[in-house]
Parts: C-alpha cells; structure tokens; sequence
C-alpha cells in the first residue's frame, strides 16, 4: 500500500496528495471532491520524486523540500524553475538543515514546517523562522498528531487538514483545534471551501469576492451594513457580485480599521468586494505574530479626490494605511507611517535609502515591511493583474504598492504620511 508523502493546495482551488510510489491524487477544494487518483508525476515537470513537503509560497511560487534540498516551483509556467535543487542549509534561516516532514501556508505570511516531534514558523516578510522556534506539536496544536506528521493541507477558508499514519486529521483554524478525523481512504473528503481561497485578491473574480464575502459573513468575521446579506438556499443572492458593500462596525476578522481623517465613523462604505477580501487577509498578516495589533489607522476606504471619480480610492479598491495601534509585551503602542518613517532624516530625496531600519525601531520596521510585502503578494505588486511577475518589488523599489522610500520621488513625496495598496487599475477610462 503506498504512503502519503506530502500535499499542497494550489490557487487553482485544488489540492494535490503526493505518494511515495511518485503518483498523486487531486482534489476539488471548492466541492471537496477527489476528481482523480493515481496520476504520475511526470505532470510537475521538474519534481524529481514525490516532496518531503510541498508548500505555495505565493506571487506565483511554491517550494519543494526533498531530504536538505528544495527547488522552486513556477505556477503560471507549470515547472520547477532552472538553477535547483539548492541546499537547506544556507538559504532557508532557522529552518531544519536535514529536511522536513511537513509544510503549509497559513494563509497569513507565515508557513509552518514540521518535522518530527517539532515545528518552526518561517515568516515570508522576514525570510527567516521567527524567534522562538523550534517548539513542541504537543500543547501547541490542540489534537493534532503530536509526532509523525507526514503532510498538512489548508485550501484557504475554515478548515486545514493533517495527515499521519493512514489518517486524517481536519483542523478548524477558526476555533483553533481539530474538529473531526478518520482514515485517509477513498472515503475522504475536504469540507467545500469557496473559490479563489489561496488566489491573491488581486487575481480574484468579482464571483469568487464575492462567495469568500459570504464565508466570512457565515462565520462572523464581518457584519453588513448595506446591501443586506441574504443567503439563499443555493447561496449568497445579496450582496451582487459587483455591488459595493458597507462594512459596519468597521470591522474584518477582528482588526478595526480607524479612518484617521474621521475616527468616530462606524462603517467602512463604498467597499469593493475583492478589496473586501485584501483587508481581511491584511489584517491576518498584521496580527500573524508578536505584537498584538488591535488596529490599522488609515487615510481613506472607499473614497478620495472627489476630481477623479473613476480612481481606485473612489471605487473602493484601495486603501491608504496611515498607522498601527495594539500592545507588545503588556505596552501600548503607535506607529504612525508619517512620525515613524516619513520624517525620518535624510528624507526622499535619495533614491535607494530604507530610512526605516531593524536596529533602531525593530517594531515600526517589522509592522511596517509585512504591510509592504502583504502588499506586493496580494494587493498590486510591480504591475496589474496577471501581469505581476515574480520576483516582486522590494523596499526602495517601484511598483503599485506606494510609501515613504518609493523608487518614485514624486510618488514618494505624495506618500509621506501612507503605505498605499490597490486592487486592479488605478483609474478607470
């Protein structure tokens, strides 16, 4: 009887189990189905055998781990990329050098590895396992496997799924604890998962917003001011797909989101729903880790230069993210984009220069550079739509994503006090 290798959820909305007899089974992860079984390995071109582990990274990319190597793996060409395999050791900081049994993408800038009787949380931002790590399964992962992982899926929404020993178990990431398990046999099946759920916001359809709109609404993640939400027998029939939403209280996943320019307003208005989406994942990744962030300042949802009805701030597809508030280690705390990074010596006037720096503000630079690269991931990176094309931009760089050090100085000058993200054009014709 062969063995499960490894698994991954791709952004095609299917997961893929890998076998140690190099052949794999596919899965529907919107119905949950298994559409195949016992394909050969032959269409990964480029995998020399079943993974270790397999893990989507993002922007395009997934990694393979086999013993202390990987390879990188290109999704829009369906190949692994040239130059690999590469070795652990060296390029993966933190990380076990022997290899791993297991890795996922927890949807929020963090990818877990598991190996044995441990694991490490590898933050996408930093390129490093945070600090901290390695630490036991056992009383960190309420009834999964405590040892013998052999492969972890999460298909984006509710629920991931850990396998060991010819058995499942599926997690529910939401109440932070397994919830059902049973045997990996052709009896299982994923819990259906809405579509486009490991899609960057940006590539996401105006459909596909909007049922991942309803999930969140379904499980108490935001509330509706206006349309009403109505969920019909066959599905979400209010809001449509292309109506602009009111979030009310402003809301989403748990993080406020404060409108500096009026703090005392109640909703988030004019709201595209695939913008929707980006502000959800957005506060996910803030709030990945230590501190504990409790709120995102900004400077306009929804609305902008009253001049230019057709930009991305007046159809409600970007957001100008001004501060953070929350605690580090029981302290309150602000950083303010302007205070913290824009009026920092010696301006942007040189193109280049990073004034935000690790050794001076470790809590601005951490807070402020995951807000970049969740940007660059999920928001518009270096162009627009499927046009993005790995590597995406860095700080001092250029791109869609706008900030205090933008490669720009005219774009720079105009974002001294905001980080700005989009989804889609900047201006309609």
């Amino acid at each position: 009887m062969t063995a499960l290798r490894t698994a991954v959820s791709w952004p095609n909305d299917k997961t893929y189990l890998f076998f140690d007899d190099d052949t794999y089974d596919r899965y529907d992860s919107v119905t949950g189905f298994r559409e195949d079984s016992g394909l050969p390995l032959s269409k990964w071109p480029g995998l020399p055998r079943s993974p270790d582990a397999f893990a989507w990274w993002g922007a395009g990319k997934a990694y393979a781990f086999t013993g202390g190597e990987y390879l990188r793996y290109d999704e829009p060409g369906d190949k692994a990329d040239p130059g690999y395999p590469r070795p652990l050791a060296g390029n993966w900081t933190g990380l076990f050098p022997s290899g791993v049994d297991a890795a996922v993408n927890w949807g929020n800038g963090k990818l877990y590895f598991f190996k044995g009787s441990q694991y490490v949380r590898y933050d996408i931002t930093a390129d490093r396992v945070d600090p901290g790590y390695p630490r036991p399964v056992a009383g960190n992962w309420t009834g999964v496997f405590p040892s013998g992982i052999d492969a972890v899926a999460y298909p984006g929404g509710r629920y991931a799924y850990f396998f060991g020993g010819g058995q499942y178990r599926r997690f529910d990431v939401d109440a932070d604890a397994v919830d059902a398990d049973g045997p990996l046999d052709a009896s299982f099946r994923l819990a259906p998962t809405p579509p486009g759920a490991v899609t960057a916001a940006r590539l996401l359809t105006l459909g596909q917003a909007n049922q991942l709109m309803a999930d969140l609404l379904r499980r108490g993640h935001l509330a509706l001011k206006s349309p009403p939400f109505v969920d019909g027998p066959a599905g979400i029939t209010s809001p449509k797909p292309n109506q602009r939403v009111v979030v009310s209280p402003p809301v989403l996943g748990g993080m406020r989101y404060t409108n500096e320019i009026a703090p005392a307003a109640t909703v988030i208005d004019n709201l595209d729903q695939r913008m929707l989406i980006a502000l959800y994942r957005l506060g996910r990744w803030i709030n990945a880790s230590k501190p504990d962030v409790a709120e995102l300042l900004h400077l306009g949802i929804g609305h902008g230069n009253p001049a230019h009805p057709n930009d991305c701030h007046n159809q409600g597809r970007a957001i100008d993210l001004s501060g953070i508030t929350g605690e580090l280690d029981g302290t309150a705390f602000t950083r303010s984009v302007l205070k913290h990074w824009g009026r920092l010596p010696p301006g942007h006037q040189q193109p280049g220069v990073v004034r935000i720096s690790p050794s001076v503000d470790p809590l601005a630079y951490g807070l402020f550079t995951t807000a970049f690269r969740f940007g660059t991931f999920e928001c518009e990176g270096n162009a627009i739509g499927a046009n993005n094309k790995w590597p995406m931009p860095d700080l001092a760089g250029g791109g869609f994503v706008v900030y205090p050090d933008h490669k720009d100085p005219g774009l720079a000058s105009q974002h001294q006090d905001h980080i700005h993200m989009q989804v889609g054009v900047t201006s309609l014709p």
